[in-house]
């Protein structure tokens, strides 16, 4: 980008020139002259800068269900961005090119990024395929072009952030999809990181009135026992039973080579959620009605869905039930 660099919000300066990076639980010290892991911070003559403000490392249009969001204009397109770069270090990580920071990347601005999602009449655009978090100062200064538009902010995050930068986020953002992997071992083992701050901030984004749905990227032999289905499903039935959970099917990537996940504990685990949740998607795999969206109230479909063709069946204006009049979690 040209211009100053944009220094980087969250840090504590230290006597020996290095800084502590207070954005997100990992709090790097990072010392002169180099970056912090997630490769957003970099330290310049003992401050942080941020390092990939502007710096995209792929742009597209997709459906708003590939995200995914299936409750939040279902059926449209949405302008989708990211770069390098990511704050957790998952074994099995699907998007491990850009995680890993191995991507090419061009400067976009956020004047230049907001002009794009209004020339291809998006609703808005989505910070996705890396981790987005980490692209804090970027994601304010797009935001506060993109509020005057109408048009829409969407993160599709990891949800690993330090509480303060959260929740000065949350008032620009209207949807999130966030990835909650596991129990705390998991976190721990697998991604080199923790479980708490996930759901706290799961929980505050439903608090706030961002519209929130959840990803469970299901692993053979680290996530798919019914004990951590079921862990999973009373926590989010606790934060709200109409949060739209969506099970995604593991294939093997990058440093973890379990086999791929069986059909039979996607379905079983959609079964335990189907308890207590409203609404339970499984990703990744075809299934007949896998994807559909079902009136918790008279059982019928309300949209059906085809890979990420959307068919609105009896999504009435407003988001109510075409069979039954009831007013259903969904922004239309």
């Amino acid at each position: 980008m040209e211009g100053q660099p944009i220094l980087a919000r969250y840090q504590t300066q230290r006597d020996d020139q290095s800084c502590r990076c207070e954005l997100c639980p990992r709090h790097c010290v990072i010392k002169p002259e180099a970056s912090g892991f997630c490769l957003h911070r970099y330290n310049q003559d003992g401050q942080l800068f941020a390092a990939q403000y502007g710096e995209v490392a792929a742009l597209a249009i997709d459906p708003i269900e590939k995200k995914p969001l299936y409750h939040f204009h279902p059926g449209s397109d949405i302008v989708s961005v990211g770069a390098n770069g990511c704050n957790l270090a998952c074994k099995f990580c699907q998007n491990w090119h850009l995680s890993c920071g191995h991507a090419q990347t061009r400067p976009l601005s956020p004047e230049e990024l907001a002009a794009t999602a209004d020339r291809q009449g998006s609703i808005g655009i989505a910070f996705t395929y890396n981790e987005p978090l980490i692209w804090f100062e970027y994601i304010l200064d797009t935001a506060a072009l993109l509020k005057p538009r109408n048009l829409a902010v969407v993160l599709v995050t990891n949800g690993y952030l330090e509480t303060e930068p959260f929740d000065e986020l949350l008032p620009w953002i209207d949807a999130m999809n966030i990835d909650v992997k596991g129990d705390d071992r998991f976190y721990r083992e697998l991604t080199g990181g923790r479980l708490a701050p996930v759901r706290r901030n799961v929980e505050a984004a439903h608090r706030a009135g961002v519209h929130v749905e959840v990803t469970n990227l299901l692993i053979t032999g680290e996530n798919d026992d019914e004990a951590s289905v079921r862990d999973l499903v009373d926590w989010l039935a606790s934060v709200s039973p109409d949060i739209p959970l969506h099970f995604s099917r593991y294939f093997p990537q990058h440093k973890f080579h379990a086999p791929q996940t069986p059909v039979a504990s996607l379905e079983r685990a959609a079964a335990i959620a189907r308890e207590k949740l409203n609404f339970v998607f499984l990703g990744n795999v075809q299934l007949a009605h896998g994807s559909d969206t079902v009136c918790p109230h008279c059982g019928q479909t309300v949209i059906d869905r085809r890979g990420y063709l959307t068919n609105r069946r009896q999504l009435q204006p407003g988001g109510k039930c075409g069979h039954c009049g009831a007013q259903l979690k969904i922004i239309d």
